[in-house]
């Protein structure tokens, strides 16, 4: 099968599942080609490397790629938003002039736009699309502040109807973002529950092989650590966890370490400077590639969102990342992400926004044995394998994409 992969977000960028799956598909034989914008994401300034240009072919793991102009962008200014969606929306139509024939689109939202290059591509390929909700819009960027616009928010629900009726078919992480979208009138049948997945031999080949640097390179030494590694942004309301880190000053050997970069991270250093926190340390962006390395060093992991509705029904993509680590989780989310970590028995499962409930979580993990820590984190892995693997959550795609095609 011919497939062409649109996404606004590509690898360098620390979205991996679009490259994953690309890389995955044409593993399993399939002719793979990619449309995607130029990496941005988190920090929203250009990735080293690359320039201002229209147009940019490329290829990454013998994938080929075509990179369209995008307005690098990632504030709060609804204004900026807007320039950095529709720029990537109307550029991304000119990549069909450089791309291969296909039999189905696979587009990975967010954002909501993509999903009119998505349409009009399809009309020029004379091919249908299947549409991967991972992030409810416009509800998750009310919910983060980043749009607060009426009109913007109405025509955004007005965007959200003509692209799912026109979509081939719909993808979704959980049972509630299914609910979700049929409460909104779309056809249950049109939608399909498709889990995330993980290469969980790729966490265990990475750690064994660069995991040992990684405390004494950062001087982290034999101290008890709680590791956030993924986008700093306003929805994650990292504060939470600077308010825990304050509370646990006096235990010296927790060390809290914050992996990554995003918008909010300047005011979260900030922070950590005007209350002298002792206890927290950033860590720059890292590869993709280099983040198994990084968790493995860890002794908890932490997952938190800001409460709301929206929050309920997503599992964050860094949480299968933690599972394949083998470290126990500390989840401040409710809905699907609590439900998963309780299931799997991999961790604490704790209301988001309360650094008190956090502050209990970590002394409590940081004082059981390393072998009560390690039965979690393998009960995690274990949960990993067999609900989230890669050959297994692949070949449900490959389903899903052959009859949405016809082939």
């Amino acid at each position: 099968m011919r497939i062409l992969i649109l996404s606004q977000y590509y690898e360098p960028e620390p979205l991996p599942k679009p490259s994953d799956l690309a890389q995955a598909l044409a593993e399993r034989g399939h002719v793979v080609s990619v449309i995607t914008g130029f990496p941005n994401y988190p920090s929203g300034r250009l990735y080293p490397g690359y320039r201002f240009c229209l147009l940019q072919k490329e290829k990454i793991n013998g994938v080929p790629l075509v990179r369209t102009f995008t307005f690098p962008y990632h504030g709060r200014s609804s204004l900026g938003r807007i320039f950095n969606y529709v720029s990537f929306m109307v550029s991304g139509v000119l990549g069909v002039f450089f791309s291969p024939p296909c039999d189905l689109i696979y587009v990975w939202h967010p954002p909501l736009t993509i999903g009119l290059t998505a349409w009009v591509i399809g009309l020029l390929k004379r091919a249908p699309f299947v549409y991967d909700v991972q992030d409810i819009w416009p509800e998750s960027l009310t919910a983060a502040g980043k749009m607060t616009n009426s009109l913007v928010i109405w025509a955004m629900h007005r965007m959200e109807q003509f692209i799912y009726k026109r979509a081939k078919h719909l993808l979704v992480v959980t049972a509630g973002a299914k609910n979700n979208l049929v409460k909104k009138g779309i056809s249950a049948g049109k939608i399909t529950v498709a889990g995330l997945w993980v290469d969980e031999d790729r966490f265990l080949q990475e750690s064994e092989k660069k995991a040992v640097d990684v405390r004494s390179r950062y001087g982290l030494g034999g101290r008890f650590v709680i590791m956030y590694a993924g986008n700093m942004g306003y929805l994650q309301g990292l504060e939470t966890i600077l308010s825990c880190a304050n509370a646990l000053r006096k235990e010296e050997r927790i060390v809290f370490v914050l992996v990554g970069d995003g918008v909010d991270r300047e005011r979260l250093v900030s922070q950590v400077q005007e209350l002298a926190l002792p206890n927290v340390v950033f860590i720059e962006s890292q590869p993709t590639s280099a983040i198994p390395a990084f968790l493995s060093r860890a002794d908890a992991l932490l997952v938190h969102l800001k409460h709301s509705e929206l929050s309920d029904l997503v599992v964050p993509g860094k949480t299968l990342a933690y599972l394949a680590s083998g470290r126990p989780i500390i989840m401040a989310m409710n809905g699907a992400a609590g439900e998963l970590i309780r299931q799997a028995n991999a961790g604490v499962v704790i209301p988001p926004e309360d650094p008190q409930e956090m502050a209990k979580a970590v002394l409590y993990l940081s004082r059981l044995s390393h072998s009560e820590r390690a039965a979690l984190g393998e009960n995690g892995r274990s949960y990993l394998v067999t609900h989230f693997s890669k050959e297994k959550v692949l070949k449900h795609y490959e389903d899903i994409f052959l009859r949405a095609s016809g082939c």
